[in-house]
């Protein structure tokens, strides 16, 4: 049985409240403890709990939409600001990797390599929104979320 509208429309809005809470508790809690991999642990998960927030208000948005509108085309500013995203982003891989070829301490290496991962991502999807950003005036919706589902890894 389907959920009505505007019943889904309020248990994603409750989901939304619960994982805000959970982002400022999980904040506080790091804050109570000086185990630096307890707090790291800890600031994942509140990372976490933000990212789903924003991703439940996208599902609220998505509920508004038409889903075959396109999406706004962006300005010249945007492009600009994305561009230089994308060196900022290139320029911390390189100084990140030049940093851990200097770490002997294994539990370093560790913690660096995982920002070398994410910042290998980070990269990899700011190149890819500045191509669509730039490609056209107008880049249809399918587009976005062909991108989202092979580049963005929401979920990863």
């Amino acid at each position: 049985m389907a959920v009505e509208s505007r019943n889904f429309e309020k248990m994603i809005g409750e989901q939304i409240e619960n994982e805000r809470i959970a982002a400022n508790f999980l904040h506080e809690s790091a804050g109570k403890t000086q185990n630096v991999v307890i707090q790291l642990l800890l600031y994942q998960l509140a990372l976490d709990s933000t990212k789903h927030e924003q991703m439940l208000k996208a599902v609220l948005e998505l509920l508004k939409e038409p889903s075959e509108m396109g999406l706004v085309a962006e300005g010249e500013d945007f492009r600009k600001t994305i561009e230089k995203h994308v060196e900022i982003e290139r320029k911390m891989l390189e100084d990140f990797e030049r940093i851990v070829d200097k770490t002997e301490d294994k539990r370093i290496r560790f913690v660096i390599q995982e920002i070398i991962n994410d910042e290998k991502r980070h990269h990899a999807v700011i190149k890819r929104v500045y191509e669509l950003v730039c490609e056209s005036e107008k880049v249809k919706d399918e587009k976005w979320w062909d991108f989202l589902f092979r580049y963005s890894k929401l979920t990863g």
